[in-house]
């Protein structure tokens, strides 16, 4: 509960969209789950890219926020964990930068959600960031949890699928620190 206090005080406070849309790879076309939509940076992704969009986060601020900004698209307030939706619905789902906030035991359960609700030709797209991300030292101090992955602990994560594509991104900004993600697509 602690967690869902603290995102809803994070989304009050951060009301605006982020700035452009998220680069992500467009594998299929059709409909697409974005898992911890936030306040929509993915969905407008996948929005422009003319999927039929549903987004999940556990925040209700978050919820709220995205049924203003896309009225076509279907929002659900509910826990990543637990998903409200039949077996075999999404064409393409998406993580991005969502399971860094979940345990052992969140992250299992979410996997083995993620693999009920994709249909079987379906792609799955995962980003997190890496231990040595410029932001890391910092997300230590915050009431929000974070972990941090490297490509080999996803692909543990999502043994189950067929590994499509996995990749360490690492980008030095101006001011000399590093921006450190990992991305990998999964289908089953």
């Amino acid at each position: 509960m602690r967690q869902e206090v603290s995102w809803n005080d994070f989304y009050s406070k951060n009301s605006s969209g982020w700035r452009g849309n998220a680069v992500i790879p467009i594998p299929n076309y059709g409909k697409a789950l974005d898992l911890g939509c936030g306040n929509g940076k993915t969905v407008s992704t996948l929005v422009d890219s003319d999927y039929d969009v549903t987004g999940v986060d556990f925040s209700s601020v978050a919820i709220e926020q995205c049924k203003a900004r896309f009225p076509d698209s279907t929002f659900v307030e509910s826990s990543v964990c637990d998903l409200p939706f039949e077996d075999n619905t999404f064409d393409y789902i998406t993580a991005v930068h969502v399971l860094e906030h979940l345990n052992d035991e969140e992250l299992e359960r979410t996997v083995s959600e993620i693999g009920r609700v994709l249909k079987e030709s379906g792609f799955v797209f995962i980003r997190c960031f890496t231990e040595n991300d410029m932001r890391s030292e910092k997300r230590g101090s915050s009431d929000i949890f974070y972990r941090f992955y490297d490509l080999d602990r996803l692909n543990s994560a999502f043994r189950d699928f067929i590994f499509v594509d996995g990749k360490l991104i690492e980008e030095p900004t101006r001011f000399g620190t590093m921006r450190s993600r990992v991305e990998l697509i999964v289908k089953l």
